[in-house]
């Protein structure tokens, strides 16, 4: 047993179970409130590392496809083969995530998490230097097999090791989400949901602010030193960050003592199985044992993933979980589809989207504003209705623009069109990113107490990935910009589709939609 604790790091020596046959009763800041000399600072760690955690995503997000653009500029297909396989892998092995989350100690879990992300930014960012320095004459050739063999093999070498990267970073991705954005959030705010609610608003507003801030950092670096300067200041960065965010999240779960336990079924279910000895004091002691490991055939991850997908599907909190899947399926955000779309069709400059995507911001931080308020007045599940629903209704005109007074290619059209096209898709972000929040705690606290809810929380994480790839057939399907109108009306299909799953989900758990008290006051 000894040399079994040899392995744990000195800020995981906290015992994942407690001594005796039951859980001592904890004091109050147990509860995962912060001891008052450690409260200034662990709120504020946590949101530190999530701030360098979405910045450094959002900064390879878009400056990977700019790169990958830049690099190979007669051909799309290299940034969408790392979109395809990062989509891929995050709808097939999400799942595995998320039981590495349940059965990993947190602090473990999360400094490898880290360390994995940094390894595959630093190692794509290292392919890019490469790809940008001596490889960059001959890329395009050697992708269309027109160079040497020797310049078609390390091209195509770089390329794939590139896509392999991504995948593997993309699901690094998902398990520091999983574990930081559900996991460690709910077990910081047990039995506080308005402290919950608040956490999860402060994770959303940073991931809100960093999708607008990193693809500005990465244009400015660009613009003012080039593409080869601005990979080597990206790589740096991802360097010196690796170490800030494993202090900081060092800090976090020092000062919430409740990170350092998990629930006894929890664990029992997720790592082997439990036996009690006794101390020196005659005290009975809980060890944890981990299960034999074996090496799993492909029948046995298919058959796993099987019943974990079942398991998933029969929760009451299913439905929700469809619902905000289906609204990945949707090209009315500003992605490089709708991007390219308005840009060639509609005519408008870069100054204008930027402006554009600004003011979704602005109607996004109003979301996650008022989500609190929504709850607090009309009650969480409910809010979650309104939201969505509120999306559906300024998502309608939007659909509208793209059928009648769009204009001749390249042209804006007038004013109108303008105004229902990007005015509906910015008074949007409040209904998505209100019911984003409310669906985010629905899910929360539907699987506080399920023994493998981080597994469960990641099937979620799957499933938006699967509606992703929807998202991408569609695309492919009506590539050209005069075709784009009807993936405008399939993502708006879906979000309905949403909003109806989400009913179904209400009415299962309220056993009513409309309160008919409310029906008789209106006469």
């Amino acid at each position: 047993m000894g040399s079994a604790a040899a392995v744990i790091d000195d800020d995981e020596r906290a015992p994942l179970l407690t001594s005796g046959s039951s859980q001592r009763s904890a004091p109050a800041s147990d509860t995962g409130a912060a001891p008052a000399s450690a409260g200034t600072y662990a709120v504020p760690c946590l949101l530190l590392q999530h701030v360098s955690s979405t910045i450094n995503a959002g900064l390879y997000d878009f400056g990977a496809f700019l790169f990958l653009i830049d690099i190979f500029a007669d051909t799309l297909v290299p940034s969408a083969l790392v979109g395809l396989f990062t989509t891929l892998s995050g709808l097939l092995l999400s799942g595995y995530i998320g039981g590495l989350v349940d059965r990993t100690p947190r602090l473990r879990f999360l400094r490898r998490a880290i360390g994995a992300e940094k390894f595959f930014h630093g190692a794509n960012y290292a392919l890019f230097l490469l790809l940008f320095g001596p490889l960059q004459p001959v890329a395009s050739a050697a992708f269309h097999f027109r160079a040497s063999t020797a310049q078609n093999v390390a091209v195509w070498a770089c390329l794939l090791l590139t896509i392999m990267c991504s995948s593997l970073l993309g699901l690094a991705n998902t398990g520091l989400t999983v574990a930081i954005e559900r996991d460690w959030v709910t077990c910081i705010a047990r039995g506080d949901t308005a402290l919950l609610t608040q956490l999860n608003t402060y994770m959303r507003r940073i991931d809100l602010v960093s999708k607008l801030v990193s693809p500005l950092l990465v244009s400015f670096l660009t613009v003012m030193w080039g593409y080869e300067v601005a990979v080597a200041i990206l790589l740096a960065f991802t360097v010196v960050t690796a170490a800030t965010e494993s202090v900081w999240i060092g800090v976090v779960y020092r000062c919430f003592p409740a990170l350092s336990r998990q629930d006894h079924g929890a664990v029992e279910a997720a790592v082997g199985h439990v036996v009690a000895e006794s101390t020196e004091d005659g005290a009975p002691e809980v060890l944890v044992i981990a299960a034999p490991t074996t090496r799993r055939t492909w029948s046995q991850w298919f058959a796993q993933e099987k019943a974990d997908w079942a398991e998933f599907v029969r929760l009451p909190v299913f439905g929700s979980s469809v619902a905000i899947a289906t609204i990945y399926l949707t090209t009315l955000s500003y992605d490089g589809t709708f991007i390219a779309y308005v840009k060639a069709a509609r005519g408008y400059d870069d100054t204008f989207i930027a402006g554009m995507r600004a003011v979704c911001l602005v109607t996004g931080l109003l979301g996650t504003a008022l989500m609190p308020l929504l709850e607090r007045a009309v009650g969480l599940e409910r809010a979650g209705a309104w939201s969505i629903w509120s999306e559906v209704v300024c998502l309608s005109p939007v659909v509208v623009s793209f059928f009648y007074g769009a204009g001749a290619y390249g042209e804006h059209g007038p004013s109108w069109n303008t105004g229902l096209l990007f005015g509906g898709i910015a008074l949007s972000r409040i209904g998505l990113w209100s019911f984003d929040l409310c669906q985010l705690k629905v899910l929360q606290l539907a699987l506080d107490d399920h023994p493998r809810r981080n597994r469960m929380t990641a099937l979620q994480i799957a499933l938006q990935n699967l509606f992703n790839l929807a998202k991408y057939a569609v695309t492919l399907a009506a590539a050209t910009p005069a075709q784009f109108k009807w993936t405008a009306l399939v993502s708006w299909f879906a979000v309905v589709a949403g909003a109806g799953c989400y009913a179904a989900y209400l009415r299962s758990v309220r056993g009513h939609l409309v309160h008919v008290t409310w029906l008789k006051k209106l006469y």
